[in-house]
Formats: structure tokens, C-alpha cells, sequence
């Protein structure tokens, strides 16, 4: 029964590919087909979606300097509210410079120069007890010359001065109130007053008339304000020293050399 029902089945005819070639051109139709191709007008149609533009590299450039660009600003907002404040400030101190070196030329300041012109000696005060110690008195007379062109000082009073010997306190006493104005050379007194120490023994000798050499050092610090015409500066201080070899501390010691240092906190 199967072999029957096969039998039965009609057969399918089957399909074969044939593949069609053209005809091989003959050498006239290559001449037409070359001479066309070199004479003719050629239209080519590419769809709109497959067309593509290149820009060119300087646009490149140009992107990449934007994007760092807007990155800078992204980080630092305040960039260029910085340069404006950093340029103030630059423009600030060059005109302090300017000013200031008008001030140093037509001012020309300078530190005052001390000398000691006289020095007197009181052994025996009046205020001594019989057999006390002697405290003696020092009487410095003082000049100071202010070389400044345009630079006056105003000295306050209440300023610490002190004689010492090799270290050891002989005397001490305060400062006078001083005006100087500029190229001015002023006179004043230094009073010293001793105290209830002990002397060294060459002091005492010499205040009983030995003729040795005695090296004495003055120390005063005295609080200035400079003056530049009618504008009186802030208040600074001034140390000076002098190394003074005298001979006899009696009365009017004689004095044989001196050295005078001035230290001015301008």
C-alpha cells in the first residue's frame, strides 16, 4: 500500500539555473564605450544620508581651545575678579615706591650724631650724710647735630640713661624733652644720680683725685617722633651710646677721647 501511494504522487519538474552571459564586446564596441567615457558628462547620485564633511584641522584647534577654555572658567570663577584685586595691589605699592623715593631725595634723613662736650662730677651731694657712701653726681653736657635735609625730630622726656664702669652701674638719671629741626645742632644736659652700691675701688680713687685714665660708658634711649615739614611721623625709639675716657672725677673731668653710636628705628 505505501509503495502504491508513492507511485501515485506526481512528480515535481525540477528548475535549473541557467546563467545568462553577455556577449564578449566586439573591439568596436570598446573604442564607443572608451571614446564616451572620455568626452562625457558623468552624474553621480549618492543618497543624502552617506554624505559626509571634514571639517578642516583649524576648526580643530579652535574647538579644543574653547573646551579648556570654558574649563579654566569652571574652575576658577573668580579668575579674573583675582587679576583685577592682584593689579590694584601692584598699582598700590609702585605708587608707595614712587612717593617714598620723592620723600628719601628731597628729605634725605638721617640719624643724629651725639658728642660729649663737658663733664662735671659732684662727689659730695648736698643731700649726703656724714660718713655715707659717696653717690656721685655726673652733669653731661651733650650736643647733637641732626643731618637730615628736610627731617626734624621731636624728642620726649622720661627716656632711661645710665653711666657704667666696665658693666657696673655709677649713675642713672632720665632724658630732657628736645625739639631739633633739620641741619640743627642743639646743646643739652644729661643728669645722672648715683646710687647706694658699692663703687668700684678705681671710681672711688678717682673721685678722691687720682689722675688714672677711667673708661666710662653713657647709655641713653630716648623716643623721637620725626617731623617732615608740619606732618609729624609715628613715635620710634633711639639708642645711643658713648665710650668715654676721662681723667679725675672731680669736679670738671677732663675728657681725653670719645665714641659716640647712634641706633634710629626709622
Amino acid at each position: 500500500m505505501a509503495e502504491q501511494a508513492l507511485s501515485c504522487t506526481p512528480r515535481r519538474p525540477t528548475s535549473t539555473a541557467v546563467t545568462l552571459h553577455d556577449p564578449p564586446p566586439s573591439e568596436a564596441d570598446k573604442s564607443d564605450s572608451e571614446t564616451m567615457l572620455q568626452i562625457g558628462t558623468y552624474v553621480v547620485q549618492v543618497p543624502k544620508d552617506q554624505i559626509y564633511r571634514v571639517p578642516p584641522p583649524e576648526n580643530a584647534q579652535l574647538v579644543e581651545q574653547y573646551r579648556n577654555r570654558d574649563k579654566n572658567e569652571r574652575r576658577s570663577p573668580c579668575l579674573g575678579c583675582l587679576k583685577w584685586i592682584l593689579s590694584a595691589v601692584l598699582l598700590v605699592l609702585l605708587l608707595v615706591t614712587v612717593i617714598t623715593g620723592v620723600i628719601l631725595v628731597t628729605v634725605r634723613p638721617g640719624s643724629p650724631t651725639f658728642t660729649v662736650q663737658r663733664l662735671s662730677v659732684n662727689s659730695s651731694p648736698h643731700n649726703a650724710t656724714k660718713g655715707s657712701r659717696p653717690k656721685p653726681e655726673c652733669d653731661f653736657t651733650m650736643r647733637v647735630r641732626n643731618p637730615s635735609k628736610g627731617m626734624g625730630f621731636s624728642y620726649e622726656a622720661g627716656g632711661k640713661t645710665v653711666v657704667l664702669h666696665k658693666g657696673v652701674h655709677i649713675a642713672a638719671g632720665t632724658t630732657p624733652a628736645l625739639v631739633q629741626g633739620p641741619k640743627n645742632t642743639t646743646t643739652f644736659q644729661l643728669v645722672l644720680h648715683g646710687s647706694n652700691m658699692l663703687l668700684p675701688k678705681v671710681i672711688d680713687m678717682s673721685l678722691k683725685g687720682s689722675k688714672d685714665v677711667i673708661p666710662l660708658e653713657l647709655a641713653a634711649e630716648f623716643t623721637v617722633k620725626p617731623r617732615v615739614g608740619w606732618v609729624e611721623l609715628g613715635a620710634t625709639s633711639m639708642h645711643v651710646t658713648c665710650d668715654v675716657r676721662v681723667r679725675r672725677l672731680v669736679k670738671e673731668a677732663r675728657i681725653l677721647s670719645q665714641e659716640c653710636k647712634t641706633n634710629l628705628q626709622l
